[in-house]
């Protein structure tokens, strides 16, 4: 082998060592849970007599939509609030009330994000709603809940996304899941705040999440439920499905299904990511990625696509996306929508990326969530 040849065999080398590497960076960032932290978009301009000065939408991300309509929490270093509508707007700079709820307020400068959680506390501070913090034997260890007890039924079972996921995602629509008297349990499962991590610390997308969810329907059953609803947001939803597969012959009843943009599809999610993200070959990147991923947490992707399955699901179904959701492609939910077997209020939001339809028009999100609980319980 002559010098140019060997000078061409180690330049392949090291671009093939190079893109396994990349890979597998990859790879962690759909595996590995981050930190929790403020991940921000922007820096508050100014802050004074309860308005808040923005800056125009930085860029196209969720959380840095500075105009974005609707009932929208702003987070920054040291507290949180509710924004109000938009009061002034320059093109540059605009304001916007501001009602701190937690910390101090924001100075000039403080780093900060939307945020569609808007409630970031607990059930009895935010909401109104007594409650216990209880402990769930799960599978990984004590698994931390908010249980909201009640003489209705049926049971609910609340099961929060990933990456910002953490049982705080359920106070918004939380009093509607618990109208009526409906016993309430919202869980924190493995690999997220307030729950343990799993043996290896790597996300599985449902496959093993599942476990967790089981062991909050037992802790519902030893609570006297006869009849349970599962209710998934983003991951959550993948989670739901995954439990509803393995539901226990001698537990409480399945009674339904409320998934807000359900994690239908992780490959496809992955896809769409690279691809808004503006990285080349995104679909040839994505096999790449997923194929490291796949073989580090020994998953396999079309098992957890939920299109699949969906013809077994023949339970009452609400299903909410957003047509503009840039997580979770809303031409899977579409799919999965169609193949569902029983009864499904499908409900497609425009204007709403991941998880924003309550935060668009929260009476209407949460007319639903009634409207479809109450027909459970006279079912």
């Amino acid at each position: 082998m002559g010098p140019l040849a060997i000078a061409a065999t180690v330049a392949l080398g090291l671009v093939a060592v190079v893109v396994l590497v990349l890979a597998w960076r990859g790879s962690s960032v759909l595996l590995v849970p981050r930190p929790y932290a403020l991940m921000p978009e922007f820096e508050v301009l100014d802050y004074r007599d309860g308005r808040v000065t923005l800056p125009a939408p930085p860029n196209g991300h969720q959380f840095a939509d500075t105009r974005k309509s609707g009932t929208f929490g702003l987070v920054w270093e040291g507290g949180h609030g509710v924004l109000g509508p938009v009061a002034a707007d320059d093109g540059t700079r605009l304001v916007r009330p501001l009602d701190v709820t937690a910390g101090v307020p924001p100075r000039a400068g403080s780093a900060a994000r939307l945020d569609t959680f808007v409630h970031r506390r607990d059930p009895l501070q935010d909401r109104g709603l007594p409650f216990e913090e209880v402990t769930v034997e799960g599978e990984v260890g004590p698994l931390s809940g908010w249980w909201l007890p009640g003489p209705g039924g049926p049971a609910v079972l609340v099961l929060h996304g990933r990456r910002r996921g953490e049982r705080s995602e359920a106070l918004r629509a939380l009093p509607a899941l618990a109208a009526e008297g409906r016993p309430v349990l919202v869980l924190a499962y493995r690999n997220h705040r307030d729950a343990p991590a799993s043996p290896d610390g790597l996300y599985r997308y449902g496959r093993d999440e599942a476990a967790d969810a089981l062991a909050g329907v037992r802790f519902l059953a030893g609570r006297g439920a006869s009849r349970v609803v599962l209710v998934g947001l983003s991951m959550g939803g993948a989670t739901a499905l995954e439990a509803a597969k393995r539901w226990p012959e001698d537990g409480p009843a399945l009674a339904g299904l409320i998934l807000d943009a359900p994690l239908v599809d992780p490959a496809a999610a992955v896809v769409q990511r690279l691809r808004r993200s503006g990285v080349p070959l995104a679909a040839a990147w994505a096999r790449l990625v997923l194929g490291v991923a796949a073989w580090r947490a020994g998953v396999r992707w079309g098992d957890l696509d939920q299109r699949r399955s969906a013809a077994g699901v023949e339970v009452p179904v609400l299903l909410v996306t957003g047509v503009q959701d840039g997580t979770v492609p809303v031409a899977t939910v579409d799919a999965f929508a169609e193949r569902l077997a029983g009864p499904t209020d499908y409900r497609r939001v425009e204007g709403a990326d991941h998880l924003e339809a309550w935060n668009l028009d929260p009476a209407a999100y949460e007319g639903w969530l009634r409207d479809f609980l109450a027909e459970l319980a006279d079912g």
